[in-house]
C-alpha cells in the first residue's frame, strides 16, 4: 500500500458509534449468534455516519476484543474481500490462500489474527481465514458486518452449513439492522432537538455578532460541548492569520460535497480519504482554547458557502458521536437561514441609515431654503406697501400687481416649504390633543366656498357631527384645506368637488372627490413626491408648488393613518385618507 510523504498513514477514528447501552444489547446479540452458529467467535462492526464501519460487539476474543473494540474500518476493505472471496448463501469466504498481499495488509492493519492453531486438511479452518455477511436495510444500503471465526468443527463453511445458519439466527441480522437504525435516526433526532433548542433560546432580531455571542453560550450551555464560534465567510480569525483564506477554500470544498471535518491538535479527518496533519497554526488555535479536538462543519445555502460553525471539547473530552455530527449538521442549515436573514436585516438597517440621513438633509436644505427665501420675500412686501402709497400710474399698477402676484406665490411656497419640514421631521413628537376634524371640514368648505364658486365649480359637503381625532390641530386644519384647494384648482368651470367625513372601522375616513381634469396613470405613483407637477399641459397652467399633497401625506402618516388615490384623466380624481378615531381618554 502506498502513502505521500505529507499524509498520516493511520486507522480511522475510533469510539464514534452509539453508547455504552447500544453496544451492551450489540454485545449479546453477538453472544448469541456464536453460541447458535457453532463458532468461538463472532463480531458485529456498525455503520458510522463517516461512512466507515466501527467494532461494536466482539464475543469470544479477550485479545480481540482489546486490540479492535471501538477502531474502525473502512468499506475499501469490505469491498476487497467481497471481491476476492467465495458467495456461500449469502456469507462470504475468504481462505487465507487467496488473499493476496494488499488485501493481507489491510487485514493485518484492520482486523486481528487470532494466535490458535489451523484445522487438519485442506478442509481444516486456518486462522487467517476469513467468513463474513454483510447486513443491509431494506433498501439494501450497508449497515453491518458480521463476522464469525474459529469454527467448533475446526471446518472450513460450506454453502449447506452457512444457510442452516441464516436459518438459525437470520432474526438475528434484522436485530442488528434495527439497532444501527435506531442509533442513526433516534439519537440523531433527540441531538438536532437539543442543538435547535439552543438556538430559539436566541433572542431574535438581533445583529449578526451579537446574535452569534448569544448563540455560542446558548450551545455550550445546552450541548455537551465546551467551545462554540461561528466564522462567516469573508471575516478573519486572528488566531489563525495568514491561513484565514486558507480554511475558508478548503471548507468551501468541504461545503460543496457536504461533508465536516474533526480536528485534533495532530489530525484532521475529512479532507481525504485518510488522515491528514493538523496544520500548526490550527494546533496553536486549540491549545489557546484548550480544546483537545474540534467539529468543524460548513454553513452554506445552496451552492453558497456562508461560513463554519466550530463545536469544540477539551483535552480528554469525549470523541464525537453520529448523532452529534448529524444534530451539528442541521444546526449548520438552521444557520444559514439566519444569516442570511441577518445580512438582509444588515444591510436594510444601512439602508434606512443612508434614507434617513438623505431625507435629514433634504429636510434641512428645505429650512435653510424656506428662512433665505422669507428675509427677501418680506423686503419685497415692504417696498410693494411703499410704493402702494401714491397713486401709479395704469402701466406701474400693473407691474405692481404681477409683483404682488409673484410675492404671493414666493410666500406660499415658504409656508408649504417650512409645513413640509415640520410634518416629514421624524424626530418631530406629533402633539396628541382632541382635534374635531368635523369643525375642520367644515371651516375649510366655507372658506373656499366662494373661491370655487368664482371659478364655477359646485362645492359640497356631506360632515358627520362630532369625529374626534386625537393630533396637531394645525396640521390636520392644513391636510383638510390641501385636500380641498386642490380639489377646486384642478376642477375647470362646470365641475363639482365633494368633500365627505364619515366614521367607518374606528377611523375617520375623509374622502375629497372632483369632476376635475384627472391624473394620468404614469404620473398617479409621484403625486405625493415633493416638488412633483404632473405633465398634463391642461394642469400646468395651475399655478402650485408641488408640495400640497406631500404635506397630505405626511401629515396622514404622522398621525397614524394613510391617504389613496384614484384618478382617470377627462373624469375626476378622488383622495381618500384613513385616521384613528380619538379613543375616550383622548377625547376628553
Amino acid at each position: 500500500m502506498t502513502r505521500d510523504d505529507d499524509r498520516t498513514y493511520a486507522r480511522p477514528r475510533g469510539q464514534a458509534w452509539g453508547n455504552e447501552a447500544q453496544r451492551a444489547v450489540l454485545h449479546a446479540i453477538a453472544d448469541d449468534v456464536a453460541r447458535r452458529s457453532g463458532h468461538r467467535v463472532a463480531v458485529i462492526e456498525a455503520l458510522r455516519s463517516d461512512g466507515n464501519l466501527e467494532y461494536v460487539a466482539i464475543a469470544g476474543s479477550l485479545d480481540g476484543h482489546e486490540r479492535l473494540m471501538g477502531e474502525a474500518t473502512p468499506h475499501v476493505m469490505i469491498d476487497r474481500i467481497v471481491e476476492r472471496g467465495t458467495d456461500l448463501a449469502g456469507w462470504v469466504h475468504l481462505p487465507f490462500e487467496a488473499i493476496d498481499d494488499e488485501t493481507r495488509e489491510w487485514v493485518d492493519r484492520y482486523g486481528h489474527t487470532p494466535d490458535v492453531p489451523g484445522g487438519d486438511g485442506q478442509d481444516g479452518w486456518h486462522p487467517e481465514d476469513l467468513l463474513m455477511k454483510l447486513l443491509t436495510s431494506e433498501d439494501g444500503e450497508r449497515r453491518a458486518v458480521l463476522w464469525l471465526d474459529e469454527p467448533h468443527s475446526g471446518l472450513r463453511p460450506t454453502a449447506e452449513q452457512m444457510a442452516s445458519i441464516n436459518d438459525e439466527i437470520g432474526v438475528l441480522y434484522e436485530a442488528i439492522v434495527s439497532i444501527v437504525e435506531r442509533e442513526l435516526y433516534g439519537e440523531q433526532v433527540r441531538m438536532v432537538t437539543r442543538a435547535r433548542t439552543a438556538v430559539r433560546s436566541v433572542r431574535p432580531g438581533l445583529a449578526v455578532d451579537d446574535f452569534m455571542r448569544e448563540l455560542s453560550e446558548a450551545m455550550v450551555a445546552g450541548m455537551p460541548i465546551d467551545f462554540f464560534d461561528v466564522l462567516l465567510a469573508g471575516d478573519v480569525e486572528p488566531l489563525l492569520e495568514p491561513h484565514t483564506a486558507e480554511l475558508e477554500a478548503q471548507m468551501r470544498e468541504v461545503w460543496l460535497r457536504r461533508g465536516h471535518l474533526v480536528v485534533e491538535p495532530d489530525r484532521t479527518w475529512g479532507l481525504e480519504e485518510w488522515a491528514t496533519p493538523t496544520p500548526d497554526v490550527m494546533a496553536a488555535a486549540m491549545e489557546t482554547h484548550g480544546l483537545g479536538s474540534l467539529l468543524l462543519v460548513p454553513i452554506g445555502m445552496g451552492e453558497e458557502y456562508l461560513g463554519t460553525m466550530g463545536l469544540g471539547r477539551a483535552v480528554g473530552g469525549a470523541r464525537w458521536i453520529d448523532s452529534e455530527i448529524n444534530a451539528a449538521a442541521a444546526v449548520a442549515n438552521d444557520l444559514a437561514g439566519v444569516v442570511l436573514d441577518a445580512r438582509i436585516m444588515e444591510r436594510e438597517r444601512r439602508l434606512n441609515a443612508e434614507l434617513r440621513e438623505v431625507n435629514d438633509h433634504r429636510r434641512d436644505m428645505v429650512t435653510t431654503l424656506a428662512h433665505e427665501l422669507r428675509n427677501p420675500v418680506s423686503v419685497l412686501w415692504t417696498h410693494l406697501e411703499l410704493l402702494a402709497l401714491d397713486e401709479p400710474t395704469p402701466d406701474a399698477r400693473e407691474s405692481l400687481e404681477a409683483m404682488d402676484r409673484a410675492a404671493r406665490r414666493i410666500e406660499d411656497m415658504v409656508e408649504a416649504l417650512m409645513a413640509l419640514a415640520a410634518v416629514s421631521d421624524p424626530d418631530r413628537a406629533v402633539p396628541s390633543v382632541p382635534v374635531d376634524l368635523s369643525a375642520a371640514v367644515r371651516e375649510c368648505h366655507e372658506f373656499l366656498e366662494t373661491v370655487a364658486a368664482r371659478g364655477g365649480v359646485d362645492l359640497t359637503s356631506h360632515v358627520t357631527e362630532g369625529v374626534v381625532v386625537a393630533g396637531e390641530e394645525a396640521a390636520l386644519q392644513r391636510m383638510v384645506a390641501n385636500l380641498l384647494s386642490n380639489a377646486v384648482k384642478y376642477t375647470p368651470s362646470g365641475g363639482w368637488v365633494s368633500i365627505t367625513l364619515e366614521v367607518a372601522d374606528g377611523e375617520a375616513v375623509l374622502t375629497c372627490a372632483d369632476a376635475g381634469i384627472g391624473i394620468a396613470p404614469a404620473d398617479l405613483p409621484h403625486v405625493f413626491t415633493p416638488f412633483f407637477r404632473a405633465g398634463d399641459p391642461a394642469a400646468r397652467t395651475r399655478p402650485g408648488t408641488g408640495l400640497g399633497l406631500s404635506i397630505v401625506e405626511s401629515v396622514v402618516a404622522a398621525h397614524g393613518g394613510r391617504v389613496d388615490v384614484t384618478s382617470e384623466v377627462g373624469v375626476g380624481t378622488t383622495f381618500v385618507a384613513r385616521l384613528p378615531v380619538a379613543s375616550a381618554d383622548e377625547s376628553s
